[in-house]
């Protein structure tokens, strides 16, 4: 048997555990290893053994994934009287209907029984269920965009600057203290504090511990003395000889000034640095001498990094040696990604401690903050709508505490017995408590499960929140009280084996190599081919299944002799150039394959300015949404003016 077989038979094996309902499972699962069919696998099983369909909750993070759940579902009952999708599917989801038919669910019927939802819509039906707990009373109308209650709410806080009240004198003295930091700027003030309020669940949790400098100034000490731990264990170790005897020929060669005094150091370095706080100096001298402002390893060195002609024959010949040395130690690091990553991070670590200026101003921000929460409340009571965040925040309550469950807590403990979540890694601190508090007196062999399914290689919002050592913490240690089983899946169902060849070498040396809750650092797991008919990485007409075309706008780069409009139009002209390659690789995979189907990736619709009219020139038919609509042509318009004046 072949290692590609024995990878597919060990998937295997996993996947048939996961459909165990009696046992609660956290599910690795990469990209395009079906991890959403296992999710629906897994609730039709549920949904043979429960007594109420309304028993399981299936929580993913968008609407459409969540529609997308409900209706796979339904075509999993619809593919049994056929012989669509796979045996497995039909196999559970025949079983459900059949206990559809035992409990008269009519399931089919009244599709919305099936409770696939967000964790947003979670929140709201706890609130609803709840509304005192929650402390809402009526159900606020909860809006996408909150932009304007925030604004409202943190002008209303910045006018108490003027309140001469002795009670809330201090909440005056602190806004002067913001506004004076932001040289009066009254909008800018408004903005800082309304992107405060639409963040606030990152810091509400923590606000008990802003007040305390010494905790604040000692996780700063922390994280420098972790980047320093990481750049000693990276850098490779044949390389330290060399390193500390050329950096200090380097740093004797420097003149002790103030801009290059870390370099000078390196002069009197007796002993390669390690992984602690005193060496961090060392290290980021060491990161100017060996790389270049953007990060990467430097191919030459000069007499700013201390490497000078020399002015003596005898001189000139020991610089020129040790240069060449230093030169031969630059290309052997070349390649090593990880060192260079590492290095470059020490660049923007933060100082160990705050200037009295700092902690002033940010003393001032900290005390504010519950007062702008303050006042964004009262702001959703006269507007009768809140944020999303709110939402949670209000579920939570209602929930209560560890140590005082509410009676909602209570109750939904009796009408949950599983839960399942998709694509985990993006899971908040927020939303992990709340799954904690669900399955508060959970525990293994009492009937009720939880299921948790992501990938922390694909982790994206971070910027909400999300946090992917959350992933790592319920791996080893499970939620709450429930112990999770561990499964991994290996197999790529969508992509044929060069592909996943070529993105397993290349991740693999671009993610990190150990796993680091603190910076949500996650190495890369390799995946394996479902097919092994396309083992080699050529494909048909002898190319690769992965080739690049790189093409760098050079000409977008505006030379100091050149003007204004020189530049833009030399910019125009690199990207019709660029279109134009883009329409020569369609024009050449589709000679090489007619059925090929073709997709373009831009960051924003701006990137295919000139590349939309270029298919059109070379008459490619493309399909685009939002990107070239109907009612920005010239004849669409014409025709809507047309009808709207027939109409008036």
């Amino acid at each position: 048997m072949t290692n590609n077989a024995l990878h597919v038979v060990a998937d295997i094996a996993e996947r048939e555990r996961a459909i165990d309902v009696s046992r609660s499972f956290i599910v690795r699962a990469p990209a395009g290893s079906g991890k959403t069919r296992l999710l629906i696998q897994r609730y039709l099983a549920l949904l043979a053994q429960v007594n109420e369909p309304e028993e399981i909750v299936a929580i993913t993070f968008t609407r459409k994934a969540a529609a997308e759940m409900r209706q796979r579902v339904l075509d999993a009952f619809a593919s049994v009287e056929g012989d669509s999708g796979d045996e497995v599917t039909r196999r559970l989801a025949a079983a459900a209907l059949v206990r559809n038919t035992e409990r008269g669910w009519q399931i089919i019927e009244n599709a919305s029984r099936l409770r696939t939802q967000t964790i947003d819509a979670l929140n709201a039906s706890i609130t609803r269920q709840m509304p005192l707990l929650a402390r809402f009373g009526a159900q606020p109308e909860t809006i996408n965009d909150a932009s304007a209650l925030y604004a409202e709410a943190a002008r209303d806080l910045l006018l108490q600057v003027n309140d001469t009240d002795a009670n809330a004198k201090a909440i005056a003295d602190d806004v002067a203290t913001l506004l004076t930091h932001l040289d009066n700027n009254v909008t800018v003030a408004t903005n800082l504090l309304s992107d405060v309020l639409r963040s606030r669940d990152h810091w509400l949790r923590n606000l008990s511990g802003m007040h305390e400098r010494e905790s604040l100034e000692a996780t700063l000490s922390r994280v420098r003395v972790q980047a320093a731990t990481r750049v000693a264990a990276v850098f490779p170790d044949e390389s330290r000889d060399e390193t500390l005897a050329l950096a200090r020929f380097a740093g004797q060669n420097m003149p002790k000034m103030p801009v290059d005094k870390g370099l000078y150091d390196l002069g009197d370095l007796v002993t390669f640095p390690v992984g602690d706080i005193q060496a961090l100096p060392v290290w980021l001298a060491l990161t100017e001498l060996l790389l270049t402002k953007t990060g990467t390893w430097r191919k030459v060195v000069n007499k700013n990094q201390g490497f000078p002609v020399g002015v003596s024959k005898d001189e000139k010949a020991r610089c020129s040696a040790q240069k060449s040395r230093m030169n031969i130690l630059l290309a052997s690091l070349a390649s090593n990604v990880a060192a260079a990553s590492a290095l470059h991070q020490l660049r923007s670590l933060p100082a160990a401690a705050y200037s009295e200026s700092q902690w002033q101003i940010l003393g001032a921000i900290v005390r504010l903050l519950p007062h702008a929460t303050v006042s964004l409340w009262r702001e959703f009571g006269r507007r009768g709508q809140c944020d999303f965040t709110e939402i949670a925040e209000a579920a939570s309550r209602a929930l209560g505490h560890d140590d005082a469950p509410t009676d909602l807590a209570l109750a939904l403990d009796y009408r949950i017995s599983h839960l399942l979540v998709d694509e985990f890694q993006d899971t908040s601190f927020a939303q992990f408590e709340m799954l904690e508090k669900l399955t508060r007196g959970w525990s293994e062999g009492d009937g009720r499960t939880l299921f948790l399914v992501g990938d922390p290689m694909q982790s994206i919002y971070r910027f909400r929140e999300a946090e992917v050592s959350l992933f790592s913490r319920a791996w080893w240690d499970g939620v709450g009280g429930v112990r999770l089983n561990r499964l991994t899946l290996s197999v790529n169902f969508r992509s044929c084996a060069g592909v996943v060849a070529w993105v397993n070498n290349v991740f693999d040396a671009l993610m990190p190599a150990d796993e680091d809750s603190t910076t949500g650092a996650v190495p890369y797991s390799p995946s394996v081919a479902f097919s092994a008919d396309q083992s080699a990485s050529v494909g048909r007409a002898g190319r690769h299944e992965v080739t690049l075309h790189p093409y760098w706008l050079s000409r977008t780069t505006v030379a100091a002799e050149q003007v204004p409009a020189d530049a833009a139009q030399d910019a125009h002209d690199a990207h019709i150039e660029e279109a134009h390659r883009v329409v020569e690789i369609i024009a050449t995979s589709r000679r090489e394959k007619p059925d090929a189907v073709v997709a373009i990736l831009v960051r924003n619709r701006g990137h295919l300015r000139e590349i939309v009219p270029a298919l059109k020139a070379a008459s490619i038919t493309f399909r685009a949404v939002d990107i070239d609509p109907l009612n920005t042509r010239p004849v669409v318009q014409d025709l809507l003016s047309i009808t709207r004046a027939l109409l008036h």
